[in-house]
């Protein structure tokens, strides 16, 4: 089961520092490493962008298999992505006639180029899709909530392995998804509202 905590922002130039147990927020094992979480506030300060940086607690096992996500992620998603490309790009780029005028006379690349970036980005989405269904029973369930890469980039969130972050409208609280519900529970007794 998960359980959600919602942090309040009162003022986004200043965010919260929040503190969590020293335990591992996956699996509730002692504190052996940290991983960053970082969440861009949306405004600046003195000609800086504000983050809320928030250092979460991990053990060994659980930290390798955060870094090792992006074998599941963003390694397919890029690799069939860039296979589909070439495949895409140049057939389009042969049959594609180029113009006659200065304006028009790389038109082929152009649209080859066109017709790779949707092709390999369609792909490389479905078989990250297809990846995260395979491997949610060894990551967890919230490997199937992140975001997809192609999605990912537009996204106000953050999703280390036990853990997620997502902010609510205009920023003004942050939504944490817990999946471990004890974690959860000390968490709020360290940061009460």
């Amino acid at each position: 089961m998960t359980a959600e905590i919602i942090i309040q922002i009162k003022d986004q130039k200043n965010p919260p520092v929040l503190k969590f147990p020293s335990r591992c927020v996956n699996c509730g094992k002692k504190q052996e490493t940290t991983l960053k979480a970082i969440l861009n506030m949306g405004i600046q300060k003195r000609s800086r962008t504000v983050v809320m940086e928030n250092i979460v607690p991990m053990c060994n096992a659980c930290a390798e298999k955060e870094r090792s996500v992006a074998n599941v992620t963003l390694l397919p998603f890029f690799i069939a992505g860039l296979i589909t490309f070439v495949i895409v790009f140049i057939p389009v780029w042969l049959i594609t006639p180029d113009g006659t005028t200065v304006q028009t006379l790389g038109f082929s690349v152009t649209v080859g180029a066109l017709a790779g970036i949707i092709g390999g980005i369609f792909v490389g989405t479905l078989v990250e899709f297809g990846l995260k269904f395979v491997f949610a029973p060894f990551y967890g369930r919230l490997l199937i909530e992140r975001p997809l890469t192609v999605f990912s980039l537009f996204n106000d969130s953050e999703d280390i392995v036990g853990l997620s972050f997502r902010f609510g409208e205009h920023k003004k609280s942050l939504k944490l998804i817990f999946e471990n519900e004890e974690i959860a529970r000390e968490f709020a007794s360290l940061n009460p509202q």
